[in-house]
């Protein structure tokens, strides 16, 4: 399994290899940073964006607006779904309008919620209301998914709704977010970023690539991209230290 495991890391590795001298003969060919940046021309743009006095700002307010935005979809998918399966009624309300959030394009969402709000509100929108429906679901087909020996014992002796909240579903809520936690904050957070990028407040890493873009510095928006990646890389590395955790646990 670990020779197996050690041949696939090898591979990936020779992919992104393969793909940054790919970058880097096009870029050469073309011989314009402006359509294409050779790749030590984006090293050194981040390590100035690294280096200058908004960089941490700008993560931080990104990474702010992330955890409010997903923070507040968490809390109000867990209390929703569990009114959902609780109560068909919640169930039936919602589902027209879950399913239109999971259907309206990102870039949709982000004109309207800067119609509806400010440049500084948008990207909290934007990332709640694609964050949501996912978690929604997600918390709804987990109680869907309990043993109907389970919910037949519950009527047997029964349990009141109270004690089947807190005994039966809540550690099932709690399984199912501790596995996709890390994967939809990351989701959040690209797409907050993709909301500052058109919304423009004062501080985020979507506010930084504006800027970029504005000044024709492609250089800058590739060394950003790289720094978005990188920053996805840990989120997916702390997501797999999560899971292997929980699922010792289980």
């Amino acid at each position: 399994m670990k020779e197996y495991s050690w041949k696939n890391r090898r591979q990936r590795l020779l992919a992104c290899f393969v793909l940054l001298i790919l970058w880097e003969i096009i870029a050469v060919k073309i011989n314009n940073n402006i359509y294409l940046p050779r790749i030590e021309e984006v090293l050194v743009s981040m390590g100035d964006i690294i280096w200058s006095a908004d960089f941490f700002q700008n993560v931080i307010s990104s990474l702010y607006r992330t955890l409010i935005s997903f923070s507040i979809a968490l809390v109000l998918a867990i209390i929703l779904g569990v009114l959902s399966k609780q109560y068909p009624f919640f169930r039936n309300f919602l589902s027209p309008l879950n399913a239109i959030g999971k259907t309206i394009p990102t870039m949709v969402l982000v004109v309207l919620a800067l119609i509806w709000f400010n440049k500084d509100k948008a990207p909290f929108v934007v990332g709640f209301a694609i964050v949501f429906p996912i978690l929604y679901e997600g918390i709804i087909n987990s109680l869907n998914g309990i043993d109907n020996k389970i919910v037949d014992m519950c009527k047997i002796y029964r349990v009141s709704t109270i004690e089947k909240i807190k005994k039966i579903y809540i550690p099932i809520i709690v399984f199912y977010i501790m596995n996709i936690l890390i994967s939809s904050f990351s989701l959040a957070f690209k797409v907050v970023v993709a909301g500052e990028v058109h919304g423009q407040p004062k501080y985020g890493i979507g506010s930084a690539i504006q800027l970029s873009k504005m000044n024709f510095d492609t250089t800058s928006i590739f060394a950003w991209i790289v720094l978005i990646a990188i920053i996805s890389v840990i989120f997916e590395w702390a997501n797999k230290v999560l899971i292997s955790k929980v699922n010792k646990w289980k």
